[in-house]
């Protein structure tokens, strides 16, 4: 006789299936999750917007408050958008957080180290957007060093926050941009802010499983976006071939013009470009101004014997004049000998 147990199966099936669903739920993607966003410029209000209204639209973010490094008592165009949107605004560093009180934390251009006692409050880690494609750029001005050296892609990546260190993080997702020849700082700026507010977006979307693949960095290829000041802008036409002056010019654009030495006075150049013709170059060092005719601009010799072109200069002290102006008054009777920049 073959003994038979009909109900046993159903059980098992029962407690199974039961066991699995909780194991699931863990995580679903339905859960809704409390936010800590952290950043303080408009870089980062760009992400901060797309988070809110994504907040707003699809239900899983429940909470969504603000910290901000701001210390002046003014405040910044991101405090002044949370606070049109009723978020909590904290500001750095802090001194109290709760654990459990956040899920997740999103770090965009807040320049700041996290530590341990921060990064340990969020359960599922926190997550950083970086305007490179690490680890190329590692950094605090990935841009700038992306147009100062003539890199022809770019990109955004998405990481998870490590304590104590920038920029190593394990990789989450990452975009690939061309870079335009002729693009400039805050366009491109503008262009990969937009993609890394979108990628945030789309990892919010598919939490927790968006964070369960990253991959760690490469250990090739690592490079390293120093932070840059104001001594950046002063060519070195003697050391600098004219692609080099022009991707300065592109990667500073909006900081800091292009500055040189003249006649003893510190001259700002403005509203650069390149333009290929050929010239016959006599006797000529680098550094010396000429004006082109066939351009209307001032036109300045480099490394490579090519020039770079201005439309508009400005001695410190002095208006901002047009190249014809600036060739009338400081260089139509002066032997070329005398035209050349003091740093040449």
């Amino acid at each position: 006789m073959t003994y038979t147990a009909p109900n046993l199966f159903p059980r098992l099936f029962r407690r199974f299936s039961k066991k699995n669903l909780i194991i699931t739920s863990q995580f679903s993607t339905n859960k809704s999750y409390k936010v800590l966003f952290f950043g303080s410029d408009s870089i980062a209000l760009r992400s901060l917007r797309k988070i809110n209204e994504f907040r707003k639209t699809e239900k899983i973010i429940k909470q969504l408050d603000l910290v901000t490094s701001n210390q002046s008592k003014n405040r910044t165009e991101i405090e002044k958008y949370a606070a049109s949107e009723s978020l909590k605004i904290i500001t750095w560093p802090l001194h109290q957080l709760n654990t459990l009180q956040y899920d997740i934390g999103l770090i965009v251009a807040f320049g700041h180290l996290i530590k341990d006692d921060v990064l340990n409050k969020f359960p599922l880690g926190m997550v950083n957007v970086h305007p490179s494609l690490l680890p190329r750029w590692r950094g605090a001005a990935p841009i700038i060093h992306t147009l100062m050296h003539g890199d022809e892609e770019t990109g955004v990546t998405l990481m998870k926050i490590k304590p104590n260190v920038f920029d190593v993080g394990e990789i989450i997702s990452q975009r690939r941009v061309q870079v335009p020849k002729d693009i400039k700082l805050p366009e491109l700026t503008e262009q990969l802010s937009d993609l890394g507010a979108d990628m945030l977006v789309e990892c919010m979307r598919e939490l927790p499983h968006s964070l369960t693949n990253a991959q760690p960095q490469s250990r090739d290829g690592v490079t390293y976006a120093k932070k840059i000041n104001k001594s950046i802008s002063e060519v070195r036409w003697s050391d600098m071939e004219v692609v080099q002056v022009y991707n300065l010019y592109r990667a500073i654009y909006g900081l800091y013009p292009l500055t040189t030495t003249f006649k003893n006075r510190q001259m700002k150049l403005f509203d650069a470009f390149l333009h290929d013709m050929a010239e016959e170059i006599e006797n000529i060092v680098p550094g010396t101004l000429q004006y082109c005719t066939r351009t209307n601009a001032i036109k300045v010799l480099c490394k490579d014997k090519r020039y770079i072109y201005f439309k508009s200069l400005r001695i410190v002290g002095k208006r901002e004049i047009t190249a014809l102006d600036f060739y009338n008054g400081y260089i139509k009777n002066t032997s070329l000998e005398k035209r050349c920049c003091l740093v040449c």
